[in-house]
């Protein structure tokens, strides 16, 4: 079994890399902690406030700032972007509409799976509208980009 990391023999199973994994997760627009989720980025920001209860007993870390979030809706929003000028969005690219930064590329890649060079933007949410065009300051150029629908993948159902 050496050298096969953990696979049976004859099955096809290959290892792959963290790359591989983080891209089809990201094309899923699932989160990684890190990237989408932080210290400074909330799970209602991140699109995932289903997975945060405010309403329970228990006390945590952080519950009054969700719980208003949850109210209120919170400033900023993580939506997808596809490039339109040739670029790819990395993470830390500040994105802007405009002079005024608006917001960060948290994951960004050219997607295997739909040949485009796509990525994951927490911004204002007042710039959050579909078909909306911003920039993404790339090797200081800015470059155009256009908010698009996420996730990016979604398995055709039969």
């Amino acid at each position: 079994m050496e050298g096969d990391y953990g696979c049976r023999k004859g099955r096809g199973v290959q290892p792959i890399g963290l790359g591989a994994r983080d891209t089809l997760r990201f094309e899923a627009k699932l989160p990684l902690y890190g990237q989408e989720l932080s210290a400074d980025i909330t799970p209602i920001e991140a699109g995932i406030g289903f997975a945060v209860k405010v309403d329970k007993e228990a006390d945590f870390f952080g519950k009054a700032v969700l719980a208003e979030q949850k109210e209120k809706g919170a400033s900023r929003k993580l939506v997808g972007i596809e490039m339109i000028d040739r670029g790819i969005p990395r993470h830390g690219y500040k994105v802007y509409s405009g002079d005024k930064v608006i917001g960060e590329v948290t994951t960004g890649t050219q997607s295997p799976t739909l040949k485009k060079n796509v990525g994951l933007v927490l911004i204002d949410k007042e710039f959050s509208v579909l078909d909306a065009e911003v920039e993404v300051e790339i090797r200081s150029k800015r470059l155009k980009a256009v908010i698009i629908q996420t996730p990016f993948y979604k398995k055709p159902r039969k």
